[in-house]
Order: structure tokens, then C-alpha cells, then sequence
């Protein structure tokens, strides 16, 4: 068994009509085969346009001596935060019992597009409640959603908005100015900003089920029950990640989803309404992870995912990838670990044909996979103690 780091993940204020409180735990899948495509492309400044194609918004941070770095951030970012409330009924053994959730949001683009966490606004398709900076409510639908990034789309019918400038969550350095806007404890505190540090980047978090969570920016900025789907902001007032979890019992450990993971799905949202759905057909682990509780080195450096299984009839199949290869790149990129890998695959279509780099009984060796519509059955996930490490020179 896995002895993970317990966290908990914050689901927003979550309040029954017949009282209590309903905490809700987020399970980050760790089977292979999560799906999407887009293709990432750099800043063209030339254009105006973001890595998304939505329009740069010319937002300029200004400090002044009675308004500090912090205030002119929240100044600038407060009319592109939102609330995000969800509705649910559920039986029970009293009969259907109503539950509501809030969590928050920023949006991204001008045409009513808005980026949370998945465990704020549920599944692609659920209807939520987007409460805006002016007091008005808007409902929306969720467009995409991915409970193994935990992110997710929300769209709602209006064309007026703000959005945020997004920023570079590879250009970030320990130390910077981090700033958190969100909804701590609900709406009730609505537009909460707090501030502090990036502490560290490339954070891992497992989960007490099986789940794991990595890649993820580490800051010292209050982080509450509430914040989920916030934007977390640098020094000019650009979004460089999304406010996802926080340790338990932890004060000052909050973590976010850097932003780069989200921008191509949002461009492919943008471009199509949608993300089409691809799936390599493998489940595995991170080397990383599995080096850490085994205790023993696959002989990468850390990097690389296991494959555990390879399902008959998968494009993973077809390229010749079997139990126990270790994925290190696919065109040339690093797969360093699951996440990575979840968010490269958004970046193919079908029909699209790669060169993978695998290490293969100590050797490395290229294959060629050709991405097909293929689904991944659900299934129960393989134990890693099946695994038995390569052990090198």
C-alpha cells in the first residue's frame, strides 16, 4: 500500500439546507489516457493575442504611495473574479436532500469563458450559478471539465466582461509576489484577497485514496475553504495559477494549478466550443512516485511515467508499448511524470502520429503511436507493487 501525504482539497463552502457541513475530498486519477488537444503556441505580441487567441487586455499595474503593490493587484483583478455556486440533490434516508457548494473563478475571456477547479463546478454539461463583480447572477453551463487536473470551463451568455491577462507559470521565480483573490468560507466573504510568496514550485500532493497531484506552485498567501478555482496573481496583475488545495491542519501551505496547464484547452475551447476527447490506453505512475514509496530507482533521474497496463486495441497497444516501459518524451518533450503527460495529450488531435522515447529492460528505445478515436475503459486502478525496479549501472 501507498503511504501518501493526506491533504485535503478545498471544496468551497458546502452548506445543507438541514444544516451541517458536507466536506467533499477530490480523488486525482492516476490512470493514463486523459484525453484533449490544442496546440500550445508562445505570446505573439505582434498580434495582441495570448497563447489562448484571446485578446491581451491592456491592464496596466500602477503603485502610488497610498497603494501598494498588493492593493493595485486586487484593484485591477477584482472586476474578473467571480463566485461560483452549484446546487445538488441527493437522497437520502430523511428524503432529497439539497446541498449547495460555492467555490470562485476568474474570467479568461471577454465572451463570458471562466476557468475553475473541477471539484467547484462538477461535470461538462452540470449548470451552475456565476455571481459577477457588478451583483448580477448569470447562469452557466460547464464546458469541460478534467477531475484528474482538477480544472474546468465554465461559459455564460454575456460579451461585456474583463478578463484576465493570463501569465507565464514557467517564469516564475521563489520568492515573487504572490497574490490570491477568492471566496474564503463562501460568498458571504466574497472577493477575499490575501498575499504572500511563491515558496515553492513542482510540489507533489498524494492523496489518502490513491490519488496525486504534482507540478503544482506552492505559496504562502492564505488559502481557505472558498478560494478553489481563484485566480493566484503575480506582481503585474497576471494570472499565473489556479488556487486549488491546501494542507491540512497547515497554515501558509496553499497550493495552485500553474496556468500554463490550462491555457490550450482554453484555446481549444475558444476556437471549437469544445475539446475533443483522445486517450493513449495505458494505466501508470509517476517514476517519481513510485521511487518515493519503494524506495528504489528506476534509473531516470526521477522522470518518466511507469506503464503498468497497456489495453488490447489501444493506440498504446499499436505502437508496441508494454507493461513496464518507462514513457520519457513523446516528440522530443519530457514526460517527467503523470501530469505532464495528462497535459501533453491535449495538445494532439486524432490521426496526429508521435515519436515516443521509452527505457525498456535498462535500454532506450523510440516508437511510433498514431493517435486514434479510442476510449479507455474504466477500471479499477493496478497496484504499483506489481512493478519491480529497473535497477541500472
Amino acid at each position: 500500500m501507498y503511504d501518501e501525504y493526506p491533504y485535503r482539497v478545498r471544496t468551497g463552502s458546502r452548506r445543507s439546507r438541514r444544516g451541517g457541513t458536507i466536506v467533499l475530498a477530490i480523488i486525482f486519477s492516476l490512470i493514463g489516457g486523459i484525453v484533449g488537444s490544442a496546440v500550445t503556441n508562445v505570446f505573439n505580441n505582434s498580434r495582441g493575442e495570448t497563447q489562448t487567441g484571446a485578446p491581451v487586455v491592456a491592464t496596466e499595474i500602477k503603485t502610488t504611495d497610498e497603494m501598494g503593490a498588493v492593493a493595485a493587484v486586487a484593484t485591477a483583478a477584482m472586476p474578473s473574479t467571480v463566485g461560483i455556486t452549484q446546487e445538488k440533490t441527493q437522497m437520502s434516508i430523511f428524503g432529497p436532500l439539497t446541498s449547495t457548494s460555492s467555490g470562485s473563478g476568474f474570467i479568461a475571456d471577454e465572451g463570458g469563458y471562466i476557468v475553475s477547479n473541477a471539484h467547484v463546478v462538477g461535470s461538462a454539461g452540470e449548470k451552475v450559478t456565476v455571481l459577477l463583480n457588478d451583483g448580477s447572477k448569470e447562469e452557466g453551463e460547464v464546458l469541460w471539465s478534467d477531475g484528474g487536473l482538477d480544472l474546468g470551463i465554465v461559459k455564460i451568455d454575456r460579451t461585456d466582461l474583463t478578463p484576465m491577462n493570463l501569465g507565464d507559470s514557467e517564469n516564475i521565480q521563489i520568492g515573487a509576489l504572490a497574490v490570491a483573490i477568492g471566496n474564503p468560507l463562501g460568498l458571504d466573504l466574497q472577493r477575499s484577497v490575501t498575499a504572500g510568496v511563491i515558496s515553492g514550485l513542482n510540489r507533489s500532493l498524494g492523496g489518502e485514496q490513491g490519488g496525486y497531484m504534482e507540478g503544482l506552485i506552492q505559496t504562502d498567501a492564505s488559502i481557505n475553504q472558498g478560494n478553489s478555482g481563484g485566480p493566484l496573481l503575480n506582481a503585474q496583475g497576471e494570472v499565473i495559477g489556479i488556487n486549488s488545495a491546501k494542507i491540512a491542519g497547515g497554515e501558509g501551505l496553499g497550493f495552485a494549478i500553474p496556468v500554463n496547464v490550462v491555457k490550450p484547452i482554453l484555446k481549444q475551447v475558444l476556437e471549437h466550443g469544445n475539446t475533443q476527447t483522445l486517450a493513449l490506453g495505458i494505466g501508470g505512475y509517476s517514476v517519481s512516485m513510485l521511487e518515493k514509496q519503494t524506495g528504489n530507482s528506476l534509473g531516470t533521474d526521477g522522470k518518466g511515467v511507469v506503464i503498468i497496463n497497456v489495453e488490447p486495441g489501444s493506440p498504446a497497444a499499436e505502437a508496441g508499448l508494454r507493461s513496464r516501459d518507462v514513457l520519457l518524451s513523446m516528440d522530443g518533450n519530457p514526460v517527467n511524470n503523470m501530469s505532464s503527460l495528462r497535459q501533453s495529450l491535449y495538445n494532439y488531435q486524432v490521426g496526429d502520429q508521435v515519436e515516443l522515447e521509452i527505457l525498456r529492460e535498462g535500454q532506450k528505445e523510440k516508437l511510433s503511436l498514431t493517435f486514434q478515436e479510442y476510449s479507455i475503459p474504466v477500471q479499477g486502478s493496478p497496484q504499483p507493487q506489481e512493478i519491480q525496479p529497473y535497477r541500472g549501472n
